[in-house]
């Protein structure tokens, strides 16, 4: 399996949906497979082209404590059932309309000012502008979100489980887990969530990448073929 950069691998992606006019591009993927680092990318390339927008996913999800102190039941590969706490894996977790609005405004060409989750004054709100060449939205949730293919492309990134607890125990410190052991701890409940609520979608979406140690990536389906 041939091994590409994430900034050649971006590039090609920009040219692409500039080219098919595509003004949405949807990132998915579970923890620690590099969404945040390759939207990064893509933004950062993208700008010369003209006006982005970013949208993350997690300025969409509900408060962390309601989460973890509430029970949600799901249905693993084998159908064995679990309970547990709802992560971001579950739709429940987001204000999905709050997002669907925000998306339906720059559909429409209406600039939209947009309120982060981690600002605290009016002035760290983002415009959000309706005539952006390109709106990236990133997170694992973007699952639950409609996409028309006629102007958007969707992308899903993989890693392996050894490369999402390793990622995940280096950014611990600023994250909901505060230790290794508590990533390794919740990472069960929370790949078996991911594995039953959020893989399934995989099919939806246009490009799979696999993100390895050095986040360079592999390609697992490309149905453009705009990576060849």
């Amino acid at each position: 399996m041939e091994n590409y950069d994430a900034n050649a691998v971006a590039e090609k992606i920009i040219n692409f949906c500039i080219s098919q006019n595509k003004n949405f591009v949807f990132i998915s993927g579970n923890g620690g497979s590099g969404k945040t680092e390759f939207s990064k990318i893509l933004s950062k390339k993208a700008t010369k082209y003209g006006k982005i927008n970013v949208l993350d996913m997690d300025d969409f999800v509900v408060n962390t404590e309601l989460r973890n102190n509430a029970i949600t039941k799901w249905n693993d590969a084998q159908n064995k059932e679990h309970t547990g706490r709802f992560t971001t894996s579950c739709p429940e977790s987001y204000f999905l309309q709050s997002i669907k609005a925000i998306l339906y405004n720059i559909e429409k060409g209406n600039d939209y000012y947009h309120w982060p989750k981690k600002a605290t004054t009016s002035k760290e709100c983002n415009l959000l502008y309706g005539n952006a060449i390109l709106t990236i939205i990133e997170g694992v949730g973007t699952v639950f979100l409609d996409k028309d293919k006629s102007h958007s492309l969707s992308v899903f990134l993989q890693s392996k489980k050894e490369v999402e607890i390793d990622r995940r125990i280096k950014r611990a410190e600023k994250s909901n887990e505060k230790t290794a052991e508590e990533v390794k701890e919740q990472f069960e409940e929370r790949n078996s969530q991911y594995e039953s609520v959020i893989k399934p979608h995989i099919s939806e979406y246009d490009i799979v990448l696999e993100s390895v140690e050095d986040f360079s990536l592999n390609i697992i389906r490309d149905d453009f073929k705009i990576l060849e």
